[in-house]
């Protein structure tokens, strides 16, 4: 394998270390989950974190803020989400899209495509990864938060 190829969880790490330690100091340390290629960052409720996940047989990277509790909650933090979007997306960019990913489930994700798993791509994706951590943690917290995503979006917008 050449030197910058990298495996799935060689990327998911790697992109994670990268990502953790770009993070500004205010932004609470997350719990953290791996199953396999699926690394998940939870702020106190697993079923609502960011999460990051190579697919190298869709040649995608996935990262994304996901609710997968009880359709109830996950509905009304995705709402919360929308009545906060303007803000929110004009700081993600239009790369990022809110959506019903399940009939029970719903995250705020975007895409890299890629050929091949790389350092260069971990590192791109590791600084999507931290530069979006500050607006969408906050709606990981047991009880959401927006104001603190409002406050993080209007400083990523500010001249």
């Amino acid at each position: 394998m050449p030197r910058d190829q990298l495996k799935a969880r060689e990327f998911l790490f790697l992109a994670e270390d990268l990502a953790l330690r770009a993070l500004p100091p205010a932004v609470p340390a997350p719990s953290r989950r791996v199953m396999w290629t699926i690394l998940q960052l939870s702020w106190g409720d697993p079923a609502s974190h960011i999460e990051l996940q190579p697919q190298p047989a869709r040649s995608i990277v996935e990262l994304g803020l996901h609710f997968e509790g009880p359709v109830e909650v996950n509905d009304a933090r995705a709402a919360l989400v929308a009545a906060h979007a303007g803000p929110l997306i004009a700081a993600l960019g239009p790369a990022w899209e809110l959506e019903v990913w399940t009939p029970s489930w719903r995250r705020l994700h975007r895409t890299f495509a890629f050929e091949t798993l790389t350092r260069q791509l971990a590192g791109a994706v590791a600084a999507e990864m931290a530069r979006v951590i500050p607006l969408l943690y906050p709606f990981c917290l047991p009880v959401p938060q927006p104001a603190l995503s409002l406050s993080a979006a209007e400083a990523t917008l500010a001249p």
